[in-house]
């Protein structure tokens, strides 16, 4: 197994992001030590986002925080959320260590102990069942048990993910290989099942299918947690001081494994439980139904 230090550096920290100019310095700087330190390489590839947030870009880059950086004009044709998987396959498709870390503005990490669980995940990636080191899910993503402190996934998600970049290739090449030479033109390989915005992740879950690969997901306790909030701005801001403060984190943990939906999937969000429903079932699943149902309830 390598030492913390060999770890980290094999790994390039890769995210596509927009906004959250208030909060985005201290999340990135919770992923680094999350990691122990800075890793090898980070990315970030805007999406079109505010003057305010290209500011806290620039101050990151000048200090060093980032090393890689691609803002993208507010009027580009690209710029648009439908097309959010261009910035992401471009975040990792330009890094250039062995390992890809995928990580979200809106992602919150902890550790208190666990020193080594980079050198051990990395460890974990060359085996053949293995295509990524991941969690974070608000959905039930259990699959199988893996061995005592783990379980696997056939889910994968940008929120959270290690993984080799050339596993990271293979899977975008073998869905999505002509559609990326034709400079994201037409229609694409995921339109068919309504998840265009979600090709990056489409690819990820499609190459696990084909191959019998799985995510390896870490069983999450009070000492080690990876939460994803979908907050932005101040809201996010304050659920990020409560959940270094350790504040009502127990009922938000492995929600891929358990998931309860009186309470919320997300940490720091409040929502009628008629919204859990719909996350917990999939809103693509009930699409028009569901606002019929709804409706019928009086939830509308």
């Amino acid at each position: 197994m390598m030492d913390a230090a060999t770890a980290r550096n094999s790994v390039s920290m890769v995210a596509a992001n927009f906004g959250n100019a208030e909060v985005l310095a201290d999340v990135l700087g919770d992923w680094f030590n999350f990691l122990g330190a800075k890793p090898g390489e980070v990315v970030l590839v805007d999406g079109g986002s505010d003057p305010a947030t290209q500011r806290v870009y620039w101050d990151l880059f000048s200090a060093g925080k980032i090393d890689k950086l691609q803002v993208i004009r507010n009027d580009h044709p690209e710029n648009s959320k439908n097309l959010c998987f261009i910035q992401e396959h471009t975040a990792g498709a330009i890094a250039s260590r062995p390992y890809l870390l995928w990580f979200k503005s809106d992602t919150l990490p902890f550790r208190q102990g666990h020193d080594n669980w980079l050198a051990e995940a990395i460890d974990y990636l060359d085996r053949d069942d293995t295509f990524a080191i991941g969690g974070s899910f608000n959905i039930p993503s259990k699959h199988h048990d893996a061995w005592p402190g783990w379980y696997f996934s056939d889910k994968c998600s940008e929120n959270f993910a290690l993984m080799r970049r050339d596993r990271f290739i293979a899977a975008m090449q073998e869905f999505a290989g002509d559609y990326i030479a034709s400079g994201f033109r037409g229609a694409g390989p995921a339109d068919a099942n309504g998840q265009h915005r979600y090709l990056v992740e489409v690819a990820f879950e499609r190459y696990i299918q084909n191959h019998g690969q799985y995510t390896l997901v870490k069983i999450e306790d009070p000492t080690w947690t990876v939460f994803h909030t979908n907050l932005t701005g101040q809201r996010l801001v304050r659920a990020r001081e409560k959940y270094l403060a350790r504040i009502d984190i127990e009922r938000h943990m492995n929600a891929g494994r358990v998931f309860a939906l009186n309470g919320g999937c997300y940490y720091g969000m409040s929502r009628p439980i008629w919204k859990e429903i719909r996350v917990a079932l999939g809103a693509s699943v009930l699409g028009g139904p569901w606002r019929a149902v709804k409706k019928l309830a009086g939830w509308a």
